[in-house]
């Protein structure tokens, strides 16, 4: 008995442990292979709790398409989202699956009682260096073809990536 037992717990770690390391695959995957596109920051804030420094976000794109009311979408989704020439993301629908143009997304949604979110409400940096994020203007997203999205960085109103400087 005490052998099934340890094989059982050992496959179940095993799956487990697999489950884990397979999503951290597809996320390194997302963030190598997949396009950079830019989101619109609404007016965002630096606080401080025990993990450190962060600044909430909100995406100007974080709204119901025209037309459609809250309650219309379903809890995950997709929009479809048109670029323009610097890959500044535009909702240009929900996504129905529908052949899209050469310059339009899939960009993946989460909606919650009261609001839509792109799974990237906090962006996390080294303590003290708030002020090198004080001018976002856009957060940088890496894009799966599927609509799968990874927050990366940000960037200021002329596209530059902020980081913070080295003393």
């Amino acid at each position: 008995m005490k052998i099934i037992r340890l094989i059982l717990i050992l496959s179940g770690t095993t799956v487990i442990a697999w489950l884990f390391g397979s999503q951290i695959m597809v996320l390194n995957k997302v963030r190598t292979e997949g396009q950079t596109v830019y989101l619109d920051l609404r007016p965002v804030d630096p606080r401080a709790l025990m993990l450190g420094d962060y600044m909430r976000l909100r995406y100007t794109e974080e709204r119901v398409p025209d037309g459609m009311s809250l309650d219309d979408l379903p809890p995950k989704g997709a929009f479809t989202m048109s670029l323009d020439e610097n890959n500044v993301a535009r909702v240009s629908g929900v996504d129905l699956s529908r052949e899209r143009e050469t310059n339009e997304i899939r960009f993946n949604y989460t909606r919650t009682n009261r609001s839509l979110t792109f799974g990237a409400p906090r962006f996390y940096f080294e303590n003290g260096k708030a002020e090198t994020y004080e001018n976002a203007k856009y957060g940088v997203f890496k894009v799966s073809p599927a609509g799968k999205t990874i927050l990366v960085n940000l960037a200021d109103e002329e596209f530059q990536i902020l980081r913070p400087r080295s003393d």
